[in-house]
């Protein structure tokens, strides 16, 4: 462990090592936030570990081994509900527990945003520009041809489809949709807090959730319109509960045990409900908003609070450190790997392309760290609004 943490002094800087902790726990300090807590960084890397296996793939891959079995392909899209959920409920957790430290919640919702605005805008830039499979396109086109007409592609979506690809998280907005709807949910708490409205946060999850699960059920409060606010009401959800738990005190493991599987059979029900009851397909039951899922992920991190050392003696702490930087470089990793992903032809193909995307993505984090327009454009203004204690 001592040895990989040598290994990362000596490649990145000290000013961006300390930007990147400080952004993975929602602009809060290393010295005061995850640092602090193994369990919570560890599982940080098992969530972004399920957030790549979905994009690769691995839930396809094992609905196909297992024969189309309802309970494994359930447990398979059940994999999104502990890994970006579990970033909402941990920036919500760390953003109230620096505001009950340190007080004015304007300031700290600047300091956290600020910087996660600039990484939003410079990937949107990238992912608008590169085409999937952009080095195959490259050999077939040239150089300039593929980038061009993606970009062009990808501009008149904006400009036609604008808000809705970022509250449903279509191309090109894909997985950044994340940022957006995490800086969304801090202003909001920070309102909140402002106002000293924290005793109806609880009524506040409860409409949230009802507003997005009737949504989804009717297909949207206006007809014909793209418009679809449940993903970030979800993401509001999240977020609140983990403000909710700062002020709690430690939680117990039969509790959050309790959580882990009652929510799991939870969202085993539901599904069976919604597809023998309602006729939803499972393709369609993969976008559902599984209750039993919100659960299952708040167990997770209620478990990762009562075990705060579980995973210490790990390399996972250490990793916890790239999340950031993997999950928005992760999808250009796929881009790049698509014309090899596309001739692999083994059992579970999605798993071994995840164990490789996650290492690849470290690399382009740590290789993008050295890049002087990345310390300026991103680096520095964290820095800047870093907390000073």
């Amino acid at each position: 462990m001592e040895g990989l943490r040598n290994f990362a002094d000596s490649i990145l800087p000290k000013n961006w090592r300390a930007t990147c902790w400080s952004l993975l726990a929602s602009g809060q300090k290393s010295e005061q936030a995850s640092t602090r807590i193994p369990s919570i960084e560890s599982f940080r890397v098992l969530a972004i570990f399920a957030v790549i296996l979905w994009h690769t793939g691995f839930v396809a891959g094992l609905s196909r081994l297992a024969g189309g079995s309802f309970p494994i392909v359930l447990t398979g899209y059940l994999v999104w509900w502990v890994g970006v959920p579990y970033f909402f409920i941990t920036a919500g957790y760390f953003f109230h527990r620096s505001v009950l430290a340190h007080g004015n919640p304007t300031t700290h919702f600047r300091r956290c945003v600020f910087p996660l605005a600039w990484i939003f805008f410079w990937w949107m830039c990238i992912y608008i520009v590169v085409p999937p499979g952009w080095s195959a396109e490259i050999l077939r086109n040239g150089l300039w041809q593929p980038f061009y007409s993606t970009a062009l592609q990808n501009v008149e979506l904006l400009r036609t489809q604008h808000i809705s690809l970022f509250l449903a998280g279509h191309v090109p907005v894909f997985h950044l949709w994340f940022l957006p709807a995490l800086m969304f949910s801090l202003a909001i708490l920070t309102f909140v807090a402002i106002c000293r409205l924290e005793g109806y946060l609880i009524f506040l999850v409860i409409c949230l959730f009802v507003l997005a699960f009737t949504e989804k059920a009717v297909g949207g409060f206006v007809p014909n319109s793209n418009l679809r606010f449940g993903t970030w009401s979800i993401a509001l959800l999240l977020t609140a509960m983990g403000w909710l738990i700062a002020e709690r005190e430690q939680p117990s493991t039969t509790m959050a045990w309790i959580l882990i599987v009652s929510g799991y059979a939870f969202a085993l029900l539901e599904g069976v409900v919604m597809n023998t009851v309602f006729h939803i397909s499972l393709q369609d039951l993969k976008w559902h908003y599984f209750l039993g899922g919100i659960i299952l992920g708040l167990g997770i991190f209620l478990l990762a609070l009562a075990k705060p050392k579980l995973g210490e003696s790990t390399p996972f702490p250490f990793l916890a450190q790239f999340t950031l930087g993997v999950y928005v470089s992760h999808i250009l990793v796929v881009y790049t790997l698509n014309p090899i992903i596309s001739r692999l032809h083994v059992p579970l193909r999605g798993a071994l392309v995840g164990v490789v995307v996650y290492a690849l993505s470290i690399l382009l984090t740590v290789v993008l760290a050295r890049v002087p327009v990345v310390r300026y454009l991103v680096v520095k203004p964290a820095q800047r609004y870093q907390l000073k204690v």
